[in-house]
């Protein structure tokens, strides 16, 4: 289910959408469901029915929990969750893991090619997550459980948070859930979204990650230092407008059909400081751990630690120490069950920790420079263990940065060779400034301007839908040219 595939721009949606704007209100929630349910069976009936599963479980669980309003029951379906994306997501290492007993235990090797053939649902990490908070949610009475199935099932399963988020809880979708149809406004602003998000997917973040991919997929030792820089902030680049793109069609789309969902970015690569960092990176991701992971263990332990002082540390800091690290080890192994993932999260995590607890004070002094380039440098340090196969690659890597060398795969080869060329750099240098607010400010500014004089405000309005339309007509003609198109948030 890829949003910037030919089938999916020209034929699903657009048929989709005819429908959803000719039947009636009532069965809007229906049409949904039947088209999400559908994209995912076309790919793989086994993921459907998996879906399917998930729903009728937290269905249930959500009415159950509040009909009993006892923390085992919503501990069973919080347990009942984790364990369907660990067998699924996590099988491998559970593969091992059996492997590993079954030898110490008897010399007969059990068969275990079932486990080792499974495929990784669409969005089941995304997918789990909206439903534990759901139970949580109606465990706290902050929502009442939803009563008709279609609904519930139109939430969990709606196609266009299915792949990348946000994670949309259902107290923020329930009024729309039984809400009217989108009015004019709501659909060309999901429209304007949905081909901004598109154009950052496609024109941005793929051709950064065909330099990416080439530079990564390199041996380490041939790397010179500055090939190497190069690989890392394409990468940097690619992620950002990779995700953010697949967030802004998602976005998009849900204007479209009615539903407004809350944002996931905020410029992130402006951050002076590692916290501010993840308050704009993948903010419903964010907010998530915080609400249900971070607070409710730091809460816990609070009650545990009555004392000023442990150890000669204060609770608190002690506290958010052990909270944060718990939080951000859960928050690496939800990205992967592979041991760079891990490292990955307890990395973030020290860098919280050493910023709150040590060095808080003098970091706000320093010159604002200096924190934006510490905070860029630690992010962009983060990407090298998410995108190397191996803490040994990413060791290696981490050497080719920091220690000068020549290589044997200099920037003079790669332009030789025409992978690097004028527009490649010409949209390393847009990506570096879209990822600023610089041009929401100039939009801001114009659009202050334009209220004084109706004249201007023609001239911009039809500017923009201008650019809009050719910025259209440019992404659809590399959609359907280009072969290479990843997504690199479609394996979590």
């Amino acid at each position: 289910m890829d949003f910037t595939s030919v089938k999916f721009l020209f034929l699903y949606l657009p048929l989709f959408l005819i429908i959803y704007y000719v039947i009636p209100c009532k069965f809007k929630n229906s049409a949904i469901l039947i088209f999400s349910l559908l994209l995912i069976f076309e790919i793989d009936h086994i993921k459907a029915a998996i879906l399917l599963f998930s729903i009728c479980l937290n269905f249930y669980f959500g009415r159950l929990i509040n009909k009993k309003g006892q923390v085992w029951v919503l501990g069973l379906g919080i347990f009942l969750n984790i364990a369907l994306l660990s067998v699924f997501k996590y099988h491998l290492l559970l593969l091992d893991i059996l492997h590993g007993v079954a030898n110490i235990i008897s010399s007969h090797k059990p068969q275990l090619h079932i486990l080792s053939s499974m495929v990784l649902p669409i969005g089941i990490s995304f997918y789990t997550f909206r439903a534990i908070s759901y139970l949580v949610d109606v465990y706290r009475k902050k929502t009442e459980p939803e009563q008709n199935f279609i609904d519930f099932a139109t939430y969990l399963s709606f196609f266009p948070l299915m792949i990348a988020g946000p994670i949309v809880r259902y107290i923020e979708m329930k009024s729309e859930l039984h809400a009217g149809k989108p009015s004019f406004q709501q659909i060309a602003h999901g429209t304007e979204r949905f081909i901004f998000g598109l154009a950052r997917k496609v024109l941005i973040a793929n051709t950064l990650g065909v330099v990416a991919d080439k530079i990564f997929s390199e041996p380490v030792d041939d790397l010179s230092t500055p090939v190497a820089w190069l690989g890392l902030v394409s990468y940097t680049m690619q992620i950002f407008f990779d995700f953010a793109g697949y967030t802004d069609m998602a976005i998009g789309i849900g204007m479209i059909l009615g539903f407004t969902f809350p944002e996931n970015f905020n410029y992130p690569y402006i951050s002076r400081n590692i916290r501010e960092f993840w308050r704009r990176w993948h903010m419903s991701l964010s907010t998530w751990l915080r609400d249900y992971i971070f607070l409710p263990v730091a809460y816990y332990l609070s009650k545990k630690w009555k004392k000023d002082v442990y150890a000669g540390i204060r609770t608190d800091n002690l506290l958010y120490t052990v909270a944060t690290m718990i939080t951000f080890t859960i928050c690496g192994f939800w990205h992967g069950s592979s041991l760079s993932f891990v490292i990955w999260g307890i990395y973030y995590a020290l860098f919280m920790i050493l910023e709150q607890v040590f060095i808080k004070r003098t970091l706000h002094k320093l010159w604002s420079p200096i924190q934006h380039l510490y905070t860029i440098i630690v992010i962009m340090g983060g990407w090298v263990l998410f995108r190397t196969a191996d803490l040994y690659q990413a060791g290696h890597f981490y050497h080719k940065l920091f220690v000068y060398s020549a290589g044997s795969v200099s920037l003079t080869s790669y332009l030789s060779f025409f992978i690097i060329n004028k527009e490649t750099f010409l949209i390393l240098i847009c990506a570096i400034i879209l990822s600023t607010p610089l041009t929401s400010i100039l939009n801001a500014k114009l659009k202050a301007l334009s209220l004084n004089s109706k004249g201007i405000w023609l001239t911009c309005k039809l500017l923009r839908l201008s650019f809009m339309f050719f910025l259209f007509l440019i992404t659809l003609s590399y959609v359907v040219a280009q072969t290479y198109n990843p997504f690199i948030y479609s394996r979590f």
